[in-house]
């Protein structure tokens, strides 16, 4: 944990405002004391179009996951209506579940659970062995909205053969609330108890349409628990439809929900909240431990762009490849001046040391012949009005030689070329 006392200021770390621990601000808080955050990367990896993750890929983001301090992973085993469980699914499971990593699985299936409606087509015992016989410890049934009173009925006998039987092959289990937003309350907090008295260990709400907005999201969780018979511990799943969903998630955190999160918000349609920025918005703005390691976030944000062959957006928030790029005027003289790893940082409030982040400047066209004297003056040149003219020309019209993105000059280039520029223009005036 990085932020304990939560200070607004803390050296080599961050600068924010101190009206984030005023107390107008954080009396309402709630978080859960451990915040029970759960991850669910791997899943979400095989969720997202195009990925190209092997399963050693997979294992070796499983073993990641463990080394930055993930004590909680979510997979997924789907049928899709077919006779058989997904086959890329199985055996991305099967061989996490036996990789022994310290991190708990907790494994929903499909098929664990039907609608109420009938009989389900695949016997949901059957799935029960299915998950036991690949090494699962933990199991997820899911329940959906029912159709009718006597479905609910129905669905929560159902419920109740298959966690016995879970049960006495020695397995815990959870249960999920799907579309936890927009379902009918009081018939969700009917099944909510029911499963608690049942014995589930933890409640996973899923708001997969993004229907919450952050303000109504602790409403919600906060009514959620109020109706709560017996207090269990909450995780809220949302995604990034709206761009809220690093806010959705900090938001059902701070109202005693646990976050669900993937690295680089993995996942389908519009991803989900990115680890590394709920992490480390919770640490830094709100002194909340996550039992993260924040300085691997970086490291484990590229490798889960590796394995997954998805590009990093430039524009990403604490670990795309702009966030400690400094390119503007003001910056870049700073950096020269001063050295990038500066503190206060540079033209931000997070220092890039607390991820594990680079920090680096490059040459743009909104340059200053300031920036050129000090340029030369890290070289050891201490130049005159008409070299700094030719260097600033010369770093200028390279630049706009430059054809295509990215349009500028890296320290090293721009370094090669006011020495280069500098040698010359003395050559000539001393002919």
């Amino acid at each position: 944990m990085i932020n304990p006392n939560r200070e607004y200021r803390l050296e080599g770390s961050h600068w924010v405002s101190p009206v984030n621990f005023d107390d107008e601000v954080t009396r309402d808080f709630d978080f859960p004391n451990p915040l029970g955050l759960i991850d669910s990367t791997l899943r979400k990896t095989n969720y997202t179009a195009g990925a190209e993750t092997t399963i050693d890929g997979f294992l070796r983001i499983a073993q990641a996951l463990e080394d930055i301090g993930i004590k909680d992973e979510s997979l997924n085993l789907d049928w899709w209506g077919d006779d058989t469980p997904n086959a890329r699914e199985l055996e991305m499971v099967r061989e996490v579940l036996a990789g022994g990593f310290a991190f708990t699985c907790n494994v929903y299936a499909d098929t664990l659970l039907g609608n109420g409606d009938g009989t389900p087509r695949i016997d949901p015992l059957s799935t029960v062995d299915l998950l036991l016989s690949i090494g699962a410890k933990v199991i997820a049934p899911g329940i959906v909205e029912a159709s009718s009173p006597e479905s609910e009925a129905r669905q929560l006998r159902q419920l109740a053969e298959v966690v016995e039987y879970a049960t006495s092959c020695g397995l815990e289990w959870t249960v999920t609330l799907a579309q936890a937003g927009r379902r009918g309350f009081d018939s969700m907090m009917r099944v909510a108890n029911e499963a608690v008295a049942l014995g589930a260990k933890r409640i996973d709400l899923m708001d997969s349409t993004s229907s919450l907005s952050p303000e109504a999201m602790r409403v919600f969780i906060r009514r959620f628990r109020s109706r709560l018979a017996t207090e269990v511990p909450l995780t809220m799943h949302v995604h990034d439809d709206f761009g809220l969903g690093t806010a959705g998630a900090i938001a059902a955190a701070a109202a005693g929900a646990g976050p669900d999160v993937s690295v680089n918000g993995v996942s389908y349609r519009c991803g989900f909240p990115p680890l590394e920025e709920v992490a480390t918005s919770l640490e830094v703005l709100y002194g909340v431990d996550t039992g993260i390691k924040l300085s691997g976030l970086q490291a484990l944000s590229d490798l889960v762009y590796r394995e997954t062959g998805l590009p990093n957006p430039a524009l990403k928030p604490v670990t795309g490849g702009y966030a400690y790029l400094k390119s503007t005027t003001a910056d870049v003289l700073s950096s020269l001046r001063d050295g990038v790893r500066t503190f206060p940082p540079i033209s931000g409030c997070l220092h890039a040391d607390v991820v594990g982040a680079d920090i680096r400047w490059v040459w743009d066209r909104l340059s200053t012949r300031a920036m050129v004297r000090q340029l030369a003056a890290n070289l050891g040149l201490e130049l005159n009005g008409v070299e700094v003219e030719a260097v600033y020309k010369a770093l200028n019209d390279a630049i706009d030689g430059i054809p295509e993105y990215p349009r500028w000059l890296t320290p090293e280039q721009a370094s090669a070329l006011c020495k280069e520029t500098v040698d010359f223009s003395r050559q000539v005036s001393q002919r």
